[in-house]
């Protein structure tokens, strides 16, 4: 045995681990005398360059504006009717339907969660492709759903249920219908995250013990999910708190809620001033409202810190305690474990069941959409009365259109740019040990917390200083701070999950950093940014509160576009528009997940093809 672990000491793997050791020695050395922090430094620099001067500032620049001149005036027309009532529909407008959100979402987590293969894909794919799709693109749908010759009304008009159609439209219940559809792919993948780490065996446990699945899931289950329900709360709350398109589209005077004012008051430009006390108004609202959730779940997470033990009992106390209860039996109800054929029928159909309805709601508007866009009607009508090419013909034919189309691919493709490389950047820069990536971290999220209104509130307000509102430049700049989180999230993860003993290998064997990054780290690094770049793609193609914001005459981006368009014409115009998006959208997400597959096969395939290791 001493012998077998000398030649390994002195084989090539024995070297190889000294070589390592010794880099691991020196890259101490280097930390200690700071080397290495100052290239962090500048590998961190640019990240937190763009959100101090593209993210803060425009946040602080809301102050100033809201506080000065007349600001008594100001925050006391805020206070004066109609006002608090608008803070009141938006905050109840975006309780119920975060709400409806969480209930609704949280089975289809669940299962998504514990789904494999073929199933796994498809309910993937559920979730997938709606949160790809412009939120413009799924607010209008629900004209073609909700609408007086709607899918609903026409459905019930043929049932003989009603003798004319509903007033559907332009009510409380159709903006919170939207809000919900919207916010169910993002309360998804907030609560998959922390559903997958519970092991499923717990709940097959608690039906051993008589629990009922009712009782397993709201006294097991869902305590142990609080923290991904705490962050899919509060995102989806923040989220519809900023959300105008819905209220705009769908609602009326009674549901019109705080952000679509501010908005309102940008567009036609007649007090900046207010809109900032608004922006403030909205962005204290918001932070009471999450301080009091936040609040709600650790009061009901509160198991999850256990108190501190009590003192060990007297060796007498214990052998004084009486054990014969563990020796009795423990009587369960027959009913619990012998159900009824009939109730174990049924309990069998709840999953389809439940899938097939919530398919069809996630589903349901962008497929209606593809009849309609084929409409020979000027107006919305569910069913057409005729199909036709003309609006198709039309936006193709359109020069405003095509340069709408084509300046929003140029900005998608500038932002994709730009988050990658900050991105790529920003994970190198952490490395694997960082003394306060915690807090640095927070902070590089943190555009994700703010509403949206709000920063594009302030965005609008400092870019109008220095020449930025109305360009393409600004939209590039107001675009890269929103999307930068979610591609610096998906480069992270892949980058955690880098074997560092590769990198420490190849500086062994001589290699500079640069050529560890490039033949090393950024290979295994690809897929994470692949999937980035997608995401950064689509996302640049469906921001729509900053598109809205910042371009008006010289600049219109496809979302702005498509706004004018459903605001001001009711025909199926923006419906083909949509359509044609949906369609780019599923040709991107096919192209992608081809170019993932195929890059695993050929990997796989080299393993197969690969020698096996001499003895």
């Amino acid at each position: 045995m001493v012998a077998r672990q000398l030649r390994v000491r002195e084989g090539p793997v024995g070297h190889l681990h000294h070589a390592v050791t010794a880099r691991k020695r020196e890259q101490t050395k280097m930390r200690r005398s700071g080397i290495i922090d100052w290239g962090r430094f500048f590998l961190l620099a640019p990240a937190f360059l763009l959100l101090l001067l593209a993210f803060a500032l425009p946040l602080l620049a809301i102050v100033p504006e809201a506080f000065g001149g007349d600001a008594v005036e100001r925050f006391q027309r805020i206070l004066g009717s109609p006002y608090p009532q608008i803070i009141a529909t938006t905050v109840r407008i975006s309780l119920e339907s975060t709400a409806i959100t969480l209930v609704v979402s949280f089975p289809l987590a669940w299962l998504l969660s514990r789904a494999s293969g073929v199933k796994g894909l498809l309910l993937g794919l559920l979730v997938l492709v709606p949160f790809l799709t412009s939120v413009l693109v799924r607010t209008f749908a629900w004209l073609a759903i909700l609408g007086q010759r709607g899918l609903v009304n026409a459905t019930l008009l043929s049932l003989g249920l009603i003798s004319q159609p509903l007033p559907l439209l332009f009510s409380e219940p159709a903006v919170v219908l939207a809000l919900v559809h919207s916010s169910i792919p993002m309360m998804v993948f907030a609560l998959v995250s922390v559903l997958r780490r519970i092991d499923g065996r717990i709940l097959l446990a608690a039906h051993t013990l008589g629990a009922s699945p009712l009782r397993a899931w709201t006294g097991i289950l869902v305590p142990l999910a609080i923290r991904g329900i705490q962050s899919g709360v509060i995102i989806i709350f923040l989220f519809n708190m900023a959300s105008f398109i819905a209220p705009a589209f769908l609602g009326n005077q009674r549901q019109q809620m705080l952000a679509q004012v501010i908005q309102s008051e940008i567009e036609t430009g007649a007090d900046w001033a207010f809109a900032a006390a608004l922006g403030i108004a909205l962005a204290a609202t918001a932070t009471i409202v999450v301080m009091a959730l936040s609040s709600v779940a650790r009061y009901f997470s509160r198991w999850q810190r256990p108190a501190s033990l009590p003192p060990t009992l007297p060796q007498q106390q214990v052998r004084n305690v009486d054990k014969a209860l563990l020796r009795q039996p423990v009587a369960q109800p027959a009913s619990r474990f012998h159900m009824p054929a009939t109730w174990r029928f049924a309990a069998r159909l709840v999953e389809p069941a439940y899938l097939c309805v919530i398919s069809v709601f996630i589903l349901l508007p962008l497929v209606v959409l593809i009849p309609v866009s084929f409409s020979a009607a000027d107006v919305l009508i569910f069913p057409p009365p005729g199909y036709s090419m003309r609006w198709f013909e039309k936006i193709l034919g359109s020069p405003e259109w095509i340069a709408a189309a084509f300046t929003s691919f140029r900005i998608g493709a500038a932002t994709c740019g730009a988050t990658l490389a900050l991105a790529t950047l920003t994970v190198l820069g952490f490395g694997r040990h960082f003394r306060f990536q915690g807090a640095a971290e927070a902070l590089l999220l943190s555009p994700a917390t703010v509403p949206s209104v709000v920063f594009a509130l302030g965005a609008y307000l400092t870019f109008a200083r220095v020449g930025l509102v109305d360009t393409e430049a600004g939209i590039i700049i107001a675009h890269t701070v929103l999307i930068f989180p979610v591609v610096y999230l998906v480069a992270s993860a892949t980058y955690s999950s880098i074997d560092p003993w590769l990198s420490l290998a190849a500086a062994s064997l001589g290699a500079n950093p640069w050529r560890i990054f490039r033949t090393v780290v950024l290979p295994l690094l690809f897929p994470g940014l692949a999937i980035g770049a997608l995401l950064a793609m689509l996302l640049s193609f469906d921001e729509s509160v900053a598109s809205i914001f910042l371009s008006n005459l010289s600049v219109k981006t496809l979302p702005r576009k498509l706004w004018e368009g459903i605001r001001f014409n009711t025909s199926p115009e923006s419906a083909a528009v949509s359509v044609m998006l949906l369609g780019v959208t599923c040709v991107v997400v096919i192209a992608g997940m081809a170019v993932v597959l195929g890059r695993r096969k050929k990997a796989l395939l080299t393993l197969q093809g690969a020698p096996e290791p001499v003895s």
